[in-house]
């Protein structure tokens, strides 16, 4: 059910866990908005997102960027526990369906690999707000992102892209 805790997969070694929030923390529209990982393991991510006038639309829900902003996040930050740490990822593409007006207090963003190949991860993620301590099913998203080498523009010269 939508309310229940996230599921119990593997822990995650604490330097993948550490530089996944030291990434997620160098991402400025996450931080305006006070987003934050509030758990994280293998293949899972959770992003909870309190209700402000940084996110709102003018109907008072999240806005619907917001809701999409969060779940590419969510997915992607899942897909992060599976490459190694000399990789990194990028969001090929995402297909959000908004589900119900994001209204409530908090939104809460839960990703998850579905399959994690070489060069394509895909992942998908639900959104739920809390509404009083109601929790709503408002979106949900599936995402394919690509593994990419760490700093590819170090392995590639000029004259071979």
């Amino acid at each position: 059910m939508a309310n229940t805790p996230v599921s119990h997969a593997e822990p995650l070694d604490d330097a993948v866990a550490a530089k996944i929030r030291a990434s997620f923390d160098k991402q400025g529209v996450m931080m305006h908005w006070d987003a934050q990982i509030s758990h994280l393991a293998d293949g899972h991510c959770e992003i909870s997102l309190p209700f402000s006038d940084k996110v709102n639309q003018q109907h008072g829900y999240f806005h619907g960027g917001v809701i999409g902003a969060i779940a590419d996040s969510a997915g992607g930050y899942a897909g992060y526990t599976r490459i190694s740490p000399d990789q990194e990822l990028v969001t090929a593409e995402y297909k959000l369906n908004i589900l119900a007006p994001g209204k409530g207090d908090t939104l809460v963003g839960r990703g998850q690999v579905v399959k994690a190949g070489r060069t394509l991860i895909v992942a998908t993620a639900e959104l739920f707000v809390i509404d009083g301590g109601k929790w709503t099913l408002c979106a949900m998203m599936q995402q394919t992102l690509f593994v990419l080498a760490a700093n590819p523009s170090a392995s590639a010269s000029p004259t071979s892209r």
